[in-house]
């Protein structure tokens, strides 16, 4: 009772203080007035309080398991508020926690006990947070296929060069049914919506580290496919490849960023989120682009994974816009306010004990001087900051979404915290810090839905064609 009047009296003295102009007054500003937050959800039930785990005798994949979830006990904003934490969040904890006692596990068994105890965070992002040092891929990875597949829904198709989808189905990979390969992915991984869970499905069943684990055989580094199609089933042996992180699909793009001007239209053609002097010549041409009567913009964000968002944010207020506020929770830690720059003029409140800060989502602020249409191509790999800039033309009514939904949810975990190193594994991970809030909080929130939903290798002549009949 005491701590509790302790924590209010504070409260009410931070909350003067921010009244004030002292300290992230000007946050206040710019994003209204924040809840400041004191409690742990977890409480004497956070592994650092936890006498089972204190003794000195945690080595080796124990070390690393303690290490790995006590920061993300520390940093993730799930861990917050609550009502957000699964029921069995601590029974699977605790068990990845003992898991990891056992000596004749491999750093890849460790791995996936990792991925099924990230997966109780409900964390799109953190599907991609454990990697190697070294090569920068993901720890679970085992070499690749390459073959060109797609799910829908609970089956697995060839697609032909044109990435459209054939009638031939693989039945099974290294001998085992394509469905307990899904299924193995499913019980690893979280999907943030269903196309989400096809893009992953798709992907993943490619890795050779899953397809033993679903029980598939791997002889002389390759996997023996069954296909079924209309001239009845065959077999046939694919190699695994191995290669570093240049040539798979997180690669970094030829380029940054690209803009033409077509027929009354600028084409903003995006690849990837980093900010820059690229990003201040595109800045220069909607501009320019607007002093010369242009009114209608088409962003092209296929196959854009995200990066910082500042650079959506300067590219939609270089039109004249003003945007939507994501709503957002910011967990407050000593890994955040340290490595993340937009979370260091909140570190006096977290030296204070304040454990997270957050903002309501908001419409009401969007504004269009200029009338512009902005219309933004989509597909699945629109992820993160790709994903934020398509939801502040939706939810400001500034143009229009084409193409296919991202596998991101507009409201989801993000801002990776920084990355900490495990020191026995030698395995990196990523924690996010931040939930973000769709700003309409009456539309979908796991899911962007195109105004114009087809197939992404069209999106840009359909967008070309939509503005020009405006």
């Amino acid at each position: 009772m005491y701590t509790k009047v302790i924590k209010t009296i504070l409260k009410i003295i931070l909350l003067l203080l921010l009244a004030a102009g002292i300290g992230v007054s000007v946050v206040w500003v710019v994003n209204g007035r924040p809840e400041i937050g004191f409690s742990n959800v977890l409480g004497n039930r956070a592994i650092i309080y936890s006498q089972a785990y204190k003794s000195g005798d945690r080595t080796g994949f124990a070390s690393d398991a303690l290490y790995l979830v006590s920061s993300i006990e520390a940093v993730h904003p799930i861990f917050a508020r609550e009502g957000r934490l699964n029921d069995d969040y601590f029974s699977i904890r605790d068990d990845f926690l003992e898991y990891s006692l056992n000596n004749d596990i491999s750093r890849l068994d460790f791995a996936f006990a990792a991925a099924l105890y990230i997966k109780t965070l409900r964390d799109g992002h953190m599907n991609a947070a454990l990697s190697c040092s070294i090569t920068n891929l993901p720890v679970i990875y085992g070499g690749r296929l390459e073959i060109n597949w797609r799910a829908r829904g609970d089956e697995l198709y060839l697609l032909d060069e044109n990435n459209n989808f054939t009638l031939t189905r693989i039945i099974s990979i290294g001998g085992i049914d394509t469905a307990v390969v899904f299924e193995t992915i499913e019980k690893y991984f979280y999907f943030e919506n269903e196309s989400d869970r096809i893009h992953r499905l798709s992907s993943f069943s490619l890795y050779g580290d899953i397809i033993e684990k679903a029980g598939g055989v791997i002889a002389d580094n390759a996997v023996l496919l069954t296909f079924s199609g209309e001239d009845g089933d065959r077999q046939e042996e694919f190699p695994l490849v191995y290669s570093d992180n240049s040539s798979n699909e997180r690669s970094s793009p030829a380029y940054i960023v690209r803009y033409r001007y077509m027929d009354g239209i600028l084409l903003i053609d995006l690849r990837t989120f980093a900010d820059g002097l690229h990003i201040t010549e595109t800045v220069n041409a909607i501009q320019l682009a607007l002093q010369n009567g242009y009114s209608k913009f088409i962003i092209d964000l296929r196959g854009n994974t995200g990066g910082n968002s500042l650079v959506g944010q300067r590219l939609l207020e270089a039109m004249g816009l003003s945007l939507p506020s994501f709503g957002s929770v910011l967990r407050l830690s000593d890994l955040s306010v340290n490595n993340i720059s937009s979370f260091r003029q909140y570190r006096r409140l977290h030296d204070l004990g304040v454990e997270y800060i957050s903002y309501r989502p908001n419409t009401s602020n969007a504004k269009n001087p200029n009338n512009v249409f902005v219309s933004v191509l989509t597909d699945s790999l629109s992820y993160s900051s790709s994903l934020m800039t398509a939801v502040w033309i939706k939810d400001g009514g500034f143009g229009n979404i084409i193409g296919s939904p991202s596998s991101n949810s507009p409201t989801s975990f993000g801002n990776w915290a920084g990355r900490i190193t495990l020191p026995f594994s030698n395995i990196n991970a990523g924690i996010s810090s931040t939930q973000w809030l769709r700003p309409d909080i009456n539309a979908d929130q796991y899911t962007l839905w195109p105004d114009i939903m087809i197939d992404p290798s069209l999106a840009l002549d359909t967008a070309i064609e939509f503005l020009h009949g405006m």
